[in-house]
């Protein structure tokens, strides 16, 4: 009876080997777990604890063939040596692991600032600089655009690529999803992890520009109040003196002035301008006001694309042109006054010519007026040059070599 327990196949063998296929069965358990998780950090907890037996294991088999160690004796050692080496070589052994990852973190904090600032100057180039942001933090192979509506980011294709939303569809607009295929050039699966990461970022960049219209429109309704005071108060005043000039100059000095008071006010209530209204205002202003000093007026303007401007642009612009105009007006004491506007692509250039008196710019001490020209042209991000022109008077140039402007999405 006894060795027909104990022989294969008998109910006896199978109840003594069953702890072992249950302990087996359990142990594998526990390794798919990682696997199961998609959880990097305990696959990498696995993968250093396998690393670790494998050197426990290779110290018990040396210290049983070359020193004659018991078993026990040799499996105490070898184990106690294999965590001391864990212990000491843990954190270097993480830094080259998770270095990269780092690194990836580091540069993706910084791309999603950059773009985020991006924003603030072209909001309407959203759906453009996402698909560059999450182009450079993945490196898929391939990023297809996808008029669909999605409510989160998801992995598809088993991991092959990864759906993130983008534009929403209950604004009226077309929605829009970025399909990114193959990761890091093809090298690696897309994971929920990459998921969670794409609408980070599209939440944070989401928010960005919801707080920068919400800062906008503060501002709108900001230069509207101004614009509406200075109409109502400053203007009645105005239009009060000018019924009591005493003499016709005092009267025509103070209906230019309401007139550009009344530019002022219209500039600060519009949102933007088109560059085509901006300069007929600006040459019908420089018209009175030179037809009124007996000065000729010279105007071009060429551009190859009517841009909107922004209030910034328009107003830095709007000031930049008058003050030029009157230094060659009250300090030149030109008899023609020459101004040139021209857009090609990205760059603006602006020259204002008159044949005055003046001479010798570098020699000039910049005021008020002047130093506010040359801090109006660096805030447009140009430059701005004085000479003396041929054959007589002053010669200003300004130069926007990336001069901005409100793109449509395309």
């Amino acid at each position: 009876m006894g060795a027909a327990a104990g022989s294969p196949g008998t109910p006896g063998a199978i109840a003594a080997a069953g702890p072992v296929i249950w302990h087996l069965f359990f142990a594998s358990l526990l390794l798919l777990v990682p696997f199961l998780s998609r959880s990097r950090i305990a696959l990498r907890e696995l993968a250093m604890l396998a690393g670790i037996s494998t050197i426990a294991v290779s110290l018990d088999l040396l210290f049983v063939a070359i020193f004659s160690l018991g078993p026990f004796t040799s499996l105490t050692l070898a184990v106690f040596l294999a965590l001391g080496a864990y212990a000491g070589a843990r954190q270097w052994i993480l830094n080259q692991t998770i270095g990269t990852e780092v690194l990836t973190t580091e540069r993706t904090f910084e791309q999603l600032y950059r773009v985020a600032r991006e924003l603030q100057k072209r909001p309407t180039r959203y759906s453009t600089l996402v698909s560059d942001l999450l182009r450079d933090i993945f490196e898929p192979l391939e990023v297809l655009r996808l008029e669909r509506e999605s409510a989160r980011s998801s992995v598809v294709g088993g991991g092959a690529a990864l759906v993130v939303p983008v534009r929403s569809g209950r604004s009226g607009g077309r929605p829009l999803s970025l399909v990114l295929r193959f990761a890091r050039r093809g090298q690696r699966l897309f994971s929920r992890e990459d998921a969670r990461l794409a609408d980070r970022v599209v939440d944070q960049l989401k928010r960005a520009v919801a707080y920068d219209q919400a800062v906008e429109r503060g501002r709108h309704e900001e230069r509207l109040r101004i614009a509406q005071d200075l109409h109502d108060d400053i203007g009645a005043r105005l239009l009060t003196l000018m019924y009591q000039a005493q003499t016709p100059e005092m009267e025509d000095y103070i209906r230019h002035t309401l007139l550009d008071l009344k530019t002022l006010t219209r500039g600060l209530a519009a949102s933007e301008h088109r560059l085509s209204h901006a300069a007929a205002e600006w040459k019908a202003d420089l018209t009175q006001r030179l037809n009124a000093a007996q000065v000729q007026l010279g105007w071009s303007v060429e551009y190859d694309r009517d841009v909107r401007l922004t209030v910034v642009q328009w107003s830095a612009l709007t000031r930049v042109i008058r003050e030029l105009v009157t230094n060659s007006l009250y300090h030149g004491h030109a008899t023609r006054v020459d101004v040139q506007l021209v857009l090609a692509g990205a760059r603006l250039s602006l020259l204002v010519a008159d044949d005055g008196e003046g001479h010798d710019p570098q020699g000039w001490a910049h005021g008020l007026g002047l130093g506010g020209v040359r801090k109006r042209v660096k805030l447009l991000g140009g430059e701005v040059r004085w000479r003396e022109n041929e054959p007589s008077g002053i010669a200003c140039e300004v130069q926007l070599p990336d001069f901005q402007t409100p793109d449509e999405d395309g």
